[in-house]
């Protein structure tokens, strides 16, 4: 009788920590390297639930990309991020048409359904082997500070 009480016990607080993740909004902090091939840049993509800090796992996510100052003018295809070697860590690889500023859609679902923008500046010459630091936002507003490193020529 324990054993299925304790089973039971388990099983709730379990339960509730899904729940708790389910109902739960997304933070992600995403991080893009430029590669060797012109305008094609790996994305680092880390998500955690906004009020808990738990990574999000087992989560699908597809990154679209769009330009604020000319919307709808580009047609990126969405990729498919991959989850990556640690919890709540995914990649994916972006094809752009130009440099400039970009906005990152991140479409979440799995665990917990979400929507997360980040604006990320893929520079140009000048930024190519320093850092450059980009103004993010999110889908509620809440800014912050995000750094991506160009490490080879354009």
């Amino acid at each position: 009788m324990r054993t299925l009480t304790a089973v039971l016990a388990l099983s709730a607080l379990l339960m509730a920590s899904g729940a708790a993740l389910a109902g739960e909004r997304v933070a992600a902090d995403v991080s893009c390297t430029a590669t060797v091939e012109k305008l094609t840049y790996d994305c680092m993509i880390m998500l955690k639930g906004k009020k808990s800090g738990d990574p999000v796992e087992g989560a699908e996510v597809v990154v679209k990309a769009d330009m604020p100052s000319m919307p709808l003018a580009h047609n990126v295809r969405p990729v498919k991020a991959a989850a990556g070697s640690m919890p709540g860590r995914y990649t994916a690889t972006l094809e752009l048409e130009m440099l400039g500023e970009w906005a990152l859609t991140l479409d979440v679902s799995g665990p917990t359904r979400d929507r997360v923008v980040k604006k990320l500046d893929f520079g140009g010459a000048a930024d190519e082997t320093e850092h450059m630091h980009g103004e993010m936002k999110d889908h509620d507003g809440d800014m912050d500070h995000g750094e991506m490193k160009m490490e080879d020529a354009q």
